[in-house]
């Protein structure tokens, strides 16, 4: 499925930030110290992506100030090429506050994203020509990116996808005990209709669709709403002991259906997991098709919950391993 005739083979596009953590498991009105990691599920699956091998491209706004470069410039230390990021003179780059839990503590995280760059830039500021370049356009409709002060970039995304005759790839997760928002909620439906590979999570369909049921059952609702897509649903089981437990079914265009669950692992940090399983869908998509789409994809999910940070640090071999079997245990 690769399209060797084209410049990049994945380009994504959505907001990165800076995720602030306290150090040594404390909570925030203890904290002395915090680590600063780059994170947003965009930059996430881009340096992925490029760290399997594949030619990448991130498009996005970035403050042009100290902070928006140290987003670009650690994207573009992994091999992802940054060109076609938009400057914003004094543009503020957002912030996610996140508590590492321990039990019994959960893990908890707070986004600070107002008038960021991403925010503050025109909708129109993109090079949609880089995404033309593409075999696949990648777009993240995770947490941040979900608030109704984006809704004029959804809606710049939203036209390009309907023009383009590339496939167009959406990764959308609705947050716990959340909602779509009204302002931007028939945008990103009109994204889910024109994306020819649709990537979500069991809470996701929940809360949009009405779906009840273990998430090896939501293939039925996946063949009967989204027919024509390469559809993955996945769901993470995460406990403030430090274990997850990742499961996730898909669907081709046939309809012909897969099943894959990595069983209980031990988990450094979950947060870059989904990022990384999209990562490895697309990788899977492009070289073999669905059902390698969703086994890279439930490995890669493990092996970023044995990363700390939201970055994909693995490599190709290591993916290769843990599909293999000779990896951390995933179940097939």
């Amino acid at each position: 499925m690769r399209k060797h005739g084209k410049k990049y083979d994945v380009t994504t596009w959505g907001e990165g930030f800076l995720r602030l953590t306290p150090r040594g498991r404390e909570r925030f009105e203890q904290a002395g110290g915090f680590d600063a990691a780059v994170s947003g599920g965009a930059l996430e699956a881009a340096v992925g992506l490029a760290r399997l091998g594949l030619r990448t491209a991130w498009l996005s706004a970035v403050g042009d100030t100290p902070l928006g470069m140290k987003l670009v410039n650690k994207v573009r230390e992994h091999g992802v090429d940054t060109r076609h990021v938009v400057r914003v003179p004094d543009g503020r780059t957002g912030l996610c506050y996140a508590e590492t839990g321990s039990a019994p503590r959960p893990a908890r995280c707070w986004y600070d994203m107002e008038s960021t760059a991403f925010r503050s830039a025109s909708p129109g500021a993109e090079d949609w020509a880089a995404a033309s370049d593409a075999a696949v356009l990648h777009l993240d409709l995770t947490a941040p990116m979900l608030d109704a002060a984006n809704a004029g970039r959804l809606d710049s995304a939203l036209a390009y996808s309907r023009g383009t005759d590339h496939p167009v790839s959406i990764l959308l997760d609705v947050p716990e005990g959340g909602r779509l928002d009204a302002a931007v909620g028939s945008t990103v439906l009109g994204l889910v209709e024109t994306a020819g590979i649709f990537v979500t999570t069991r809470r996701t369909l929940e809360t949009i669709w009405g779906f009840e049921g273990p998430v090896d059952t939501a293939v039925d609702l996946a063949q009967n709403r989204f027919d024509a897509k390469h559809v993955a649903v996945v769901e993470d089981r995460s406990t403030a002991e430090r274990a997850a437990d990742w499961s996730a079914v898909a669907v081709c265009p046939s309809g012909e259906t897969f099943e894959e669950r990595t069983g209980e692992i031990k988990a450094v940090d979950t947060d870059g997991a989904l990022g990384a399983f999209s990562a490895g869908f697309l990788l899977g998509y492009l070289e073999d098709g669905t059902r390698s789409a969703l086994q890279y994809g439930v490995a890669a999910a493990a092996l970023a919950c044995s990363i700390p940070g939201p970055l994909n640090w693995f490599t190709r071999d290591d993916l290769e391993a843990q599909v293999e079997g000779t990896g951390s245990g995933l179940r097939r």
